[in-house]
């Protein structure tokens, strides 16, 4: 199924692009498609376990099953003061 990833601010520079459209098998969970970009963009693999996750701009768990089509966004945490 098809699936489009959009990154931001430094994911999107370690992955040299904010949006991926990534092929990945039915049933595939959001942990499905961590370990798959990971695989895909290496620069990425330690920075995913630290991020909220949308799905059509509802959060996600790494459990939840992704449906085809879907948007998945990747969200580094904001600091403040």
């Amino acid at each position: 199924m098809k699936i489009k990833v959009l990154l931001y601010y430094h994911l999107k520079e370690k992955a040299g692009t904010g949006t991926l459209d990534i092929d990945i098998k039915n049933g595939s969970t959001i942990k499905d498609l961590k370990d798959q970009l990971a695989i895909d963009h290496p620069g990425l693999r330690t920075h995913l376990d630290n991020v909220m996750i949308l799905v059509d701009g509802k959060i996600v768990l790494n459990e939840d099953k992704l449906l085809e089509n879907s948007s998945v966004s990747f969200l580094t945490p904001v600091g403040g003061g």
